[in-house]
């Protein structure tokens, strides 16, 4: 008996979305830790009062520190690996706002997104982190378990911090924080991100290399 040969077959794959948290520690943060906690324990006696909204047993405040800078370059830095994984060979202006939180032992973060806030890219720093909990991310899938048991993303992702980790993700994205059963405070620097893409500018790169390939 002859046997028949099986066909083969290509299958494709359409890409729906695709939803990535970006991680970096920052090879300078106990310098960066040096600087920023004691601003921000300052900040917290001359402030004592929570912004609104905050949650129990969390107090968050919002000033712009000293050692802004020094913030600001790993944030500039994790916004630009986003933004030249999504958007290569595109520029742009980013506008960073943040906000400190101090977390006492026993606290925790409801889950929550950052949509509200009109803004593109959300993120955190990390000042003091062991041991106090991890930020966990939800999917809209997962959120209301809609993904049978055994199927691929059923379960939430997790990320247990180090001082000088620095996360960030789209602005839609679900998430919360575990209870902080560590004896110390959880402080970290939050921020949301707007990008606005820049019109009429010259890639002088670009410019230099089209100029090589005409002589």
């Amino acid at each position: 008996m002859e046997e028949k040969k099986q066909k083969e077959i290509t299958v494709s794959r359409i890409p729906l979305q695709e939803t990535r948290v970006f991680y970096w520690r920052y090879p300078q943060w106990k310098s960066l830790k040096d600087k920023l906690l004691p601003e921000i324990i300052e900040h917290q006696k001359e402030t004592p009062e929570p912004l609104q909204g905050s949650n129990d047993l969390c107090w968050r405040g919002r000033k712009e520190y000293e050692c802004e800078e020094s913030l600001l370059e790993p944030v500039g830095m994790i916004v630009t690996s986003w933004l030249e994984n999504y958007l290569p060979k595109k520029l742009f202006d980013i506008e960073i706002n943040y906000w400190t939180n101090i977390n006492k032992p026993g606290s925790t973060n409801m889950i929550h997104n950052h949509v509200m806030a009109s803004c593109h890219l959300s993120g955190v720093y990390y000042v003091q982190s062991e041991n106090t909990g991890a930020i966990r991310f939800y999917t809209h899938e997962q959120l209301y378990n809609l993904i049978p048991d055994g199927m691929p993303y059923q379960n939430k992702i997790g990320h247990s911090p180090s001082d000088g980790d620095i996360l960030v993700w789209p602005s839609y994205l679900h998430h919360d924080v575990e209870v902080n059963l560590s004896s110390q405070d959880r402080i970290n620097v939050a921020f949301n991100v707007n990008i606005k893409s820049k019109k009429n500018v010259v890639n002088l790169e670009a410019e230099r290399n089209e100029r090589k390939t005409r002589k």
